[in-house]
């Protein structure tokens, strides 16, 4: 594990109240765990959505790496992870190298919240961004 990953890693709680959809329902509630996987790291999401489904997906990538190809996702093929900076963790999914979703994870300075960034662009239509507050769960 790098320095660098290590204020990353956990289990992070969405505070829905604090976050802002732009695009989508909000969901009830949300966790974000992301986890050191020998050197890979592993993002696992967990919702209750508006529906009062659960719904569950994750992906790994390897940061600072080269791009992961992806299999499952019919919308992406592959997925870049970058640290631009100590406090922020960038990944891209890619079509055909070309960037549709970045999520930019900004880690707060006393290392307590998790503040997603995340934007989809719908090739001719729009783009839309949501971002989720979240804190570490103790």
């Amino acid at each position: 594990m790098t320095d660098t990953l290590a204020p990353f890693l956990g289990t992070w709680i969405l505070d829905v109240e604090e976050s802002d959809f732009q695009h989508g329902e909000p969901p009830r509630s949300a966790t974000l765990r992301i986890e050191d996987e020998f050197g890979m790291v592993r993002f696992t999401m967990s919702q209750v959505t508006s529906d009062g489904e659960t719904v569950t997906d994750s992906f790994s990538a390897l940061p600072d790496g080269p791009e992961t190809p992806l299999g499952k996702s019919g919308l992406v093929d592959a997925m870049r992870l970058v640290f631009q900076g100590p406090r922020n963790l960038v990944s891209e999914a890619r079509r055909g190298g070309v960037t549709l979703m970045k999520a930019d994870r900004e880690l707060s300075e006393d290392g307590r919240t998790l503040t997603v960034t995340q934007t989809v662009h719908v090739p001719d239509v729009a783009s839309y961004t949501n971002v989720s507050l979240y804190r570490r769960a103790h």
